[in-house]
């Protein structure tokens, strides 16, 4: 059995780490995510401001700033998405943190209960032994009364 709980052990440590890892790549993956979006945002600031500099009308900035726009809503779907996902990797990474807290508590129990059972027969050990040397002693009192 302690090898079973053992190997389950580590199997659910493998899997929390797992899950940790799932999890920094979602964290990661969002903040890719906020970062293409800022510089979509930079970018349509800047050339808007290019644009009001040199009062030169561009007829392709319309068709560009609804494309940024248009980048920008899918990416905001895809953050939107993320952090339902990080949402769930939270409550699976829970779950996995839980599972791995009961195999180790039952195995510290284990643990406990082999030491107090060790305890026990260390202490009886103690004990037939003072025993044999009480009766030793008492037999070298009687025989040296009879002497």
């Amino acid at each position: 059995m302690a090898k079973g709980l053992e190997a389950m052990i580590r199997l659910h440590k493998w899997q929390l780490d797992e899950k940790k890892r799932q999890m920094f790549d979602l964290e990661r993956m969002k903040d890719d995510l906020i970062a293409k979006k800022n510089k979509l945002a930079n970018d349509l600031k800047t050339e808007q401001k290019n644009i009001l500099e040199t009062n030169v009308v561009n007829i392709n900035y319309s068709n560009y700033a609804a494309s940024i726009m248009e980048r920008q809503e899918v990416l905001s779907k895809s953050l939107s998405e993320i952090d339902l996902s990080i949402l769930d990797m939270k409550d699976e990474l829970s779950g996995a943190f839980n599972e791995l807290k009961k195999f180790e508590t039952v195995q510290e129990r284990k643990l406990e209960r082999e030491k107090i059972k060790l305890a026990r027969r260390e202490q009886e050990a103690l004990d037939e032994i003072s025993s044999q040397i009480y009766k030793r002693q008492r037999e070298i009192r009687n025989k040296k009364r009879q002497a």
